[in-house]
């Protein structure tokens, strides 16, 4: 069976977005107290303007703008932790609109496939 690959590019795009957050502020997190350690940052417009997603403008947009050179960038800062735990709660609330996203696209396709029997 062929399934279109655009179907799934978006919330592909979005994941992978999600994934180098959340791994920039565990290692963030793991690292706060060791010395001359600096905060690192990602932002969702850099990571979705990298990715083939069509809708990296509008989703660039709505994410803000970034100060990522290519996933992620030093800020020169010592980490904050309630800027990293602000981080952790982004993603999980952006997680929960994706899975809930390709859950409804999954549905769909499993409706389609029933229609007619």
């Amino acid at each position: 069976m062929f399934i279109d690959d655009q179907l799934f590019a978006p919330i592909t795009g979005l994941m992978g977005a999600i994934n180098t957050r959340q791994n920039i502020a565990a290692s963030n997190l793991a690292n706060a107290q060791t010395p001359g350690y600096t905060a690192k940052t990602a932002s969702f417009s850099d990571l979705l303007s990298n990715s083939s997603a069509p809708f990296q403008t509008k989703m660039s947009a709505q994410f803000g703008n970034g100060l990522v050179d290519t996933a992620t960038q030093d800020t020169g800062q010592p980490v904050k932790m309630e800027r990293e735990l602000l981080t952790l709660q982004e993603n999980s609330m952006l997680y929960s609109v994706a899975t809930r996203r390709l859950s409804t696209i999954i549905s769909a396709m499993k409706t389609a496939t029933q229609v007619g029997r």
